[in-house]
């Protein structure tokens, strides 16, 4: 009788383990699922857009040599609408061997930059900057073949655009200085 149950006990007791080891596990996977603050068109505006006091040409111009030193290939510049639009694109070159090993891979991390520069007055000029980042992916699939995904979706970290701006002035203040 005491055997059987000890025997029942760990019937019990047993499965009870498993879901006491499974409940933290469950418990870190739906934690890790932070939600993301919805911004305002309002405050991405704040974030995105700077002045400077600099004329409209060395901002434009200061705007494409940035653009160019952090690696982006300029797509379309339109100085009369002060509109520049460039991406950037980082490939895997590990994508081959993942498509072999496990049937998908992201191929390429993109991102594609845009500024809208305009001139408030003679020495004056408001930017605004915006920046999307995505990726490439590919998986193998047994009926179609192979399939390509494109994600993007815009930066809405406002530490990244302070940095961009702050690098956009380091820029217009070494041009002032060439001019000079």
């Amino acid at each position: 009788t005491l055997q059987n149950n000890s025997r029942c006990l760990n019937l019990i007791i047993y499965p009870m383990k498993r879901y006491i080891l499974f409940l933290p596990i469950l418990f870190i996977l739906t934690s890790c699922g932070v939600s993301q603050k919805v911004l305002s068109p309002t405050e991405i505006k704040m974030m995105t857009t700077k002045q400077f006091e600099a004329n409209y040409d060395l901002v434009f111009s200061s705007a494409i040599s940035l653009l160019q030193s952090e690696g982006f290939l300029i797509n379309n510049t339109d100085k009369a609408t002060g509109l520049i639009t460039a991406n950037k694109q980082i490939d895997n070159k590990n994508a081959g061997l993942q498509m072999f090993l496990i049937g998908t891979a992201t191929e390429a991390s993109t991102s594609q930059a845009s500024f809208f520069i305009q001139a408030l007055n003679d020495e004056l000029t408001e930017v605004k900057f915006t920046l999307y980042e995505g990726s490439v992916s590919s998986s193998y699939n047994q009926y179609s073949g192979k399939s390509t995904t494109n994600k993007n979706s815009m930066v809405e970290d406002a530490t990244i655009y302070a940095n961009w701006f702050n690098n956009l002035r380091s820029e217009i203040e070494r041009r002032k200085a060439l001019i000079q």
